[in-house]
């Protein structure tokens, strides 16, 4: 029983361990073709790796070139608008030095003004809405501050110095803006409110 037992620990039915310590030592030349066959694998992936790494920089080459060519094109559209624009401007110079009335340029520059605003539109800007709103630090640059006699006014906005914008609503420019700070009448510092 005891020998059944060590026969099967080596591999099975009648081998023994010198049998089956021969047959896993692989010949000289069963070892030379191997080693041949994992060059040849290994000199297959290194081709793969240098041809995938050459695919990479023309592709990051060819996506920062249509990058550029797009930011490119992606100005045109606005500086055909602008383009527009400024010759509605020179031609309202041209009509201020012939002449003409005050009512017509006038006119002339509200819808220079209002093409301008729509162009401005067509881009995604649009306008911080800033007058009578509650300060907002996000949206809004106080540059300066004045009194204020009504609790319901403290940090409100009462005048737009410069107007602020936001790009596809983002940030791009802060409304520059005077703000109200209430200040109580000196009574009611005391704790005594004046009746």
């Amino acid at each position: 029983m005891e020998e059944v037992k060590k026969e099967e620990e080596f591999g099975g039915e009648g081998e023994t361990s010198a049998q089956a310590g021969m047959e896993e030592v692989p010949s000289l030349e069963g070892l030379s073709l191997r080693v041949k066959e994992l060059e040849r694998e290994r000199d297959e992936i290194r081709e793969r790796f240098l041809r995938l790494q050459a695919e990479f920089d023309n592709y990051r080459k060819r996506t920062q070139k249509e990058m550029a060519e797009f930011q490119e094109r992606a100005h045109e559209g606005v500086i055909c608008d602008i383009l527009y624009i400024l010759d509605n401007i020179e031609r309202a110079l041209e009509a201020a030095e012939k002449g003409a009335d005050k009512e017509s340029l006038l006119e002339g520059m509200r819808l220079i003004h209002k093409q301008f605003r729509e162009a401005l539109k067509r881009f995604g800007v649009e306008e911080v809405t800033a007058l009578y709103c509650k300060f907002d630090p996000n949206l809004h640059q106080a540059v300066m501050q004045v009194d204020a006699d009504e609790e319901e006014k403290d940090e409100m906005v009462v005048h737009e110095v410069e107007k602020g914008y936001l790009l596809k609503g983002r940030l791009l420019r802060p409304s520059k803006v005077v703000v109200c700070r209430y200040k109580p009448p000196e009574n009611e510092k005391d704790g005594e409110k004046q009746v």
